[in-house]
């Protein structure tokens, strides 16, 4: 799996008071910190287009990747304060197989005196920029409140190697690229709220005070919220895996709509073991499914153990059955090689210590059989009981990512890993969100950011739930939906950047028509969406459109007006 850490540069303020009276979207303005070094987003190294992006080098197509998330997060945020995101590209910490590809966090957070305007709590850090938002003014004039770096070794030898940047805004990056759009949203969103200031290695609030995210957090095995508990307890908490959760009501409220049940190892003999464990799928080979994932299961036998670190002593036993394997001392990828080579239609991989895995690697060999694992009590519980042991996958009753009371969970693995701990959604969710610790091929960030919006919501950020204005012209789709769709939020983001790149005004509304009709082609908009949309293509409301936003894809920062 690919990291992602979260970088934090907080520095105090004094709260202030005042709430303005009228909001409007967000304004997330671009700070290029690469002009002038010829990389990362000044890199002049020419670009074919791709995926909807124009840009001709791969530092115009990298700018226009990081606007046009600043737009969608724009059109779906209400601030009457810019928001500033200071952005480059550096190395960041990684190794030939697995590595950082972007950090970000507030480089200001600010606390309100008492009384707090509505919608905010008193003596409770708040990030920048959702400060400002709930304030109506800047609490510091001319400095950034976002500061986000990315990954500029990416590909290169000793850093992910074989791996490289998509900066399309389709979301069809080619096997081994990584969607650049989802990675700048993802890293927005840290800077944005989703994040947490104390300290997970001592337990102790930020100078003392709770911050606005971590409010929310509650350990449902200890039955505590975050700030209820001591600083040992919270140290604790921090690893407490598959037991953090997020309470804020939108987030529960909105789980349904994005959250599917979990596949769940259903064993349906022995009766001493019948009953469903929990999985992870592993990151290489097929997913494993109800369909291709049933049968007998019979333990491997490699010499005097179970790890199947080498060739099956019982390849006949296990040919045509899942094989279980106990995790140990070779690659996840050499036990799945071995029980392949023996067989075996499935794997079974089980912890040999506390908590939870994602078995990962990069095969040798094709991997053609699906590999899930199990937890160290159920891989024990099912090696206690493999006279007639079998079983398959089947789906739960809860979702897939929530605990018994539809709270979401958040990453919490046995093991802290500093920068991805705590500020992340669970690696349990299902589908997988934009937030979760490390990048997922299968996220569509241009059009739904799931479970997001309903965080910043609880947090306090007041969301364009209204339908996507083009200026003036009302489109009939909502901005952004609970759930996480965004297409109104695509619609405007796509405006901007066709206005600012199409040469006349025909070609303007040309290209608007054709990608209106795209939406509609695959389900995106109702007809009577469309036709709205289609009705805010008329010459004189395109022509407002074009001049207003005419200003060249190499803009620096767009405005959701």
């Amino acid at each position: 799996m690919i990291r992602r850490n979260v970088l934090f540069r907080a520095l105090l303020g004094v709260g202030l008071l005042g709430m303005a009276s009228y909001v409007s979207a967000a304004e997330i303005r671009i700070a290029n910190q690469d002009v002038g070094t010829g990389q990362g987003l000044d890199d002049p190294t020419p670009a074919s287009p791709v995926g909807g992006n124009p840009g001709t080098t791969r530092g115009e197509q990298a700018r226009i990747v990081f606007q046009f998330a600043a737009d969608l997060w724009g059109a779906v945020l209400q601030s009457e304060v810019p928001v500033t995101v200071s952005a480059s590209f550096a190395k960041l910490a990684c190794t030939a197989n697995a590595g950082t590809l972007g950090s970000a966090g507030a480089t200001y957070i600010f606390g309100f005196e008492d009384p707090a305007p509505a919608g905010a709590l008193s003596n409770t850090w708040y990030h920048s920029a959702l400060f400002d938002a709930l304030a109506g003014e800047d609490a510091a004039p001319g400095a950034a409140d976002i500061r986000a770096r990315f990954n500029g070794a990416l590909g290169s030898p000793g850093c992910l190697e074989g791996a490289s940047w998509y900066f399309g805004l389709d979301g069809k990056q080619p096997a081994g690229s990584i969607d650049f759009l989802s990675v700048v949203l993802h890293e927005m969103a840290h800077g944005l709220g989703f994040s947490g200031f104390g300290s997970l290695t001592t337990g102790q609030p930020l100078a003392g005070l709770p911050d606005i995210y971590s409010t929310f957090v509650y350990d449902n095995s200890r039955q505590k919220s975050w700030y209820a508990m001591t600083p040992v307890e919270r140290v604790a908490s921090a690893v407490n895996d598959g037991h953090l959760v997020f309470t804020g009501d939108n987030v529960k409220a909105e789980a349904p709509l994005w959250l599917t049940p979990p596949l769940m190892l259903r064993i349906s003999a022995p009766a001493t073991a019948a009953g469903d464990y929990a999985i992870n799928q592993a990151a290489f080979g097929p997913t494993a499914s109800v369909d291709n994932f049933s049968g007998g299961i019979v333990a491997a036998v490699t010499g005097a153990n179970a790890e199947g670190c080498t060739p099956f002593d019982n390849a006949a036993a296990v040919a045509g059955h899942l094989a279980l394997v106990v995790r140990g001392t070779c690659a996840f990828t050499d036990k799945v090689d071995n029980a392949q080579r023996a067989g075996a239609t499935g794997v079974i991989i089980a912890n040999n210590q506390p908590g939870t895995i994602v078995p990962g690697g990069t095969p040798l060999n094709p991997v053609n059989i699906p590999v899930v694992s199990v937890s160290q009590a159920d891989g024990n519980t099912l090696r206690a009981n493999l006279i007639g042991l079998a079983g398959g996958l089947a789906l739960g009753s809860s979702l897939a990512g929530a605990d018994a009371a539809g709270n979401v969970q958040l990453y919490a693995p046995s093991v802290l890993a500093q920068g991805s701990s705590f500020s992340h959604y669970d690696t349990r969710l299902t589908p997988n969100a934009l937030m979760e610790y490390a990048i997922n091929s299968d996220l569509l960030s241009q059009f739904t950011v799931d479970l997001t919006p309903a965080l910043f919501k609880d947090e306090g950020w007041k969301l364009n739930e209204d339908n996507q204005r083009l200026l003036r012209c009302d489109t009939g789709i909502p901005a952004f939906a609970p759930g996480g769709l965004i297409i109104g939020a695509n619609v405007v983001a796509n405006a901007k950047l066709l206005a600012g790149t199409a040469a006349t005004l025909g070609e303007y509304r040309a290209a608007i028509h054709n990608y209106a009709n795209e939406l509609a082609m695959n389900g995106l908009l109702s007809k009577h969406q469309a036709t709205r949309l289609g009705a805010c293509l008329n010459p004189a409301k395109t022509r407002d459109q074009f001049n207003a936003w005419g200003l060249g894809a190499g803009r620096s920062a767009s405005g959701n007006h």
